[in-house]
């Protein structure tokens, strides 16, 4: 037997859909009705995100090069005092260029730190803030002007 929706707007069916879950927090962002399923119940989706409340805060990855690039300069590692002089097979070759990768990626690893993709520049040191201030002062400002007609 098929759902019956009445023509008068008081008559309308009530609906009661639920789900039994166990053990897990649910934080449901929207929910909509898929009228475009034909069934004898009216389907909803569900929107979930993560218990926490939302998605997780961007963030960028900051490099400082100037310390990948001493760090590279060091030739008397442990990674690089592996390789040996001599090379005659594809294998070893291999093997120093996963060596040399392996330690590319270390070193950069070590060299980034995440921030928060936006931040405040309020929480900024005051130093930093005063340069700024600087900075935006020699910067050229519009001229507005008022004609009178």
């Amino acid at each position: 037997m098929s759902t019956y929706y009445p023509d008068h707007p008081s008559n309308t069916p009530s609906t009661l859909d639920s789900a039994v879950i166990k053990g897990v927090t649910l934080n449901v962002s929207s929910i909509e009705t898929l009228y475009c399923l034909d069934s004898d119940h009216l389907p909803v989706l569900l929107k979930m995100g993560t218990a926490a409340g939302g998605s997780p805060r961007p963030t960028i990855k900051i490099t400082n090069w100037n310390g990948v690039s001493a760090a590279l300069e060091e030739i008397d590692t442990l990674s690089l005092n592996s390789i040996p002089d001599d090379m005659n097979k594809t294998d070893e070759i291999d093997s120093v260029i996963g060596a040399l990768t392996n330690h590319a990626r270390t070193v950069v690893g070590n060299n980034v730190r995440e921030v928060p993709a936006f931040s405040n520049h309020r929480k900024y040191p005051a130093d930093v803030l005063e340069s700024l201030k600087e900075k935006h002062s020699f910067a050229p400002r519009k001229r507005i002007s008022y004609c009178r007609v």
